[in-house]
């Protein structure tokens, strides 16, 4: 059977959508700034073409058809394709154009706003930076689904989301390691200890979260006491990350502290010592998230390069991962001003 090759284009879309959306044709062509009977006309050429009518025409109304109903609903989604053609295109024309929507963990978004911000500022001060705290796999779909522009998350949680090929894999983009500590409150027996070993951590004082945080030392810890929230007085089923920490500040529990977090904790005194963890899996791998073929990989790539020459606070270049273990006891040693 041979097929008819039409003619239409977008316009007469845009005007179908318009009369189905208005039910009129004179409101219609008022919202579409042309005049009635051009919009009428174009219209009545596009059925002509087809062969069918998509509006019924009634003295006070128009109704749409059978047709005119499976073509408006084609219609609405070749629109939004179209429209999404030409935002990616001023994307390419001006990279600073379009907030950069970027999604953090709860261990990352609280305490790098201000190091992201000044950082956007000073790369691209044209363009609006918006945060977006979430969980590794919610952000993973996010960005997926074309929410976000790109997301932090550690390479382990990357791996896991991933690992078993079912899911369209993201791209990462590595930019920073960064160590683990033990949180505890200032004064608490454990705080005077210079290290501490995953197996010693005691369980019944442990708060643990059921999200990892990216750590290889995490499958060493021991398993939380099941009534750890009678003992410690709090049920994280439900707690943030944050509400943990301050917790733990006023009570004899303990909780794992990434690097980041533990600086601003510091700098905020809310009254927590920080012990550093002997394992060799106290670094994780931070980086970026992305679509493939993201049409604003430039963005990722300034940012990439600006954090490798100026890494986040208590962090060490991804570059340093081929000697990880002499980074981390440099920067172990470091950040022990933080412990009592």
């Amino acid at each position: 059977m041979e097929r008819t090759a039409f003619l239409m284009n977008l316009r007469d879309l845009v005007y179908v959508v318009a009369v189905a959306d208005y039910r009129n044709f004179t409101r219609a062509a008022e919202a579409m700034n042309v005049s009635q009977p051009a919009l009428s006309s174009q219209i009545k050429k596009l059925e002509a073409e087809l062969g069918v009518e998509i509006f019924a025409r009634g003295k006070k109304d128009v109704r749409m058809t059978e047709f005119g109903e499976r073509l408006v609903h084609a219609a609405r989604q070749i629109n939004e394709l179209a429209q999404g053609i030409g935002e990616t295109a001023q994307e390419y024309r001006e990279v600073d154009a379009i907030p950069l929507r970027l999604g953090m963990t709860p261990t990352l978004a609280a305490y790098l706003s201000r190091y992201f911000l000044d950082m956007i500022a000073e790369l691209y001060p044209q363009m609006r930076l918006i945060i977006v705290e979430e969980y590794p796999i919610e952000l993973a779909q996010m960005v997926e689904e074309q929410k976000l522009d790109a997301a932090l998350i550690a390479r382990k949680s990357h791996a896991a989301i991933f690992g078993d090929g079912a899911k369209r894999v993201l791209d990462f983009f590595p930019l920073w390691l960064e160590p683990l500590f033990l949180g505890v409150r200032q004064g608490h027996n454990l705080a005077r200890q210079n290290g501490i070993w995953a197996k010693d951590v005691p369980s019944d004082l442990l708060i643990r979260f059921d999200i990892s945080f990216g750590y290889d030392l995490e499958k060493d810890l021991p398993a939380s006491d099941p009534k750890a929230a009678e003992i410690v007085g709090i049920d994280v089923r439900n707690a943030r990350f944050e509400t943990v920490c301050r917790h733990v500040a006023q009570s004899d529990a303990c909780t794992i502290i990434n690097a980041i977090a533990a600086i601003q904790f510091n700098r905020d005194n809310i009254g927590l010592s920080f012990i550093p963890f002997l394992d060799d899996g106290n670094l994780r791998e931070l980086g970026a998230i992305t679509r493939p073929e993201y049409s604003r990989q430039a963005v990722v790539d300034a940012i990439q390069a600006y954090i490798e020459s100026t890494p986040p606070p208590g962090t060490l270049s991804h570059s340093s991962r081929g000697e990880a273990r002499a980074a981390a006891e440099s920067m172990l040693k470091d950040l022990d001003l933080l412990a009592d």
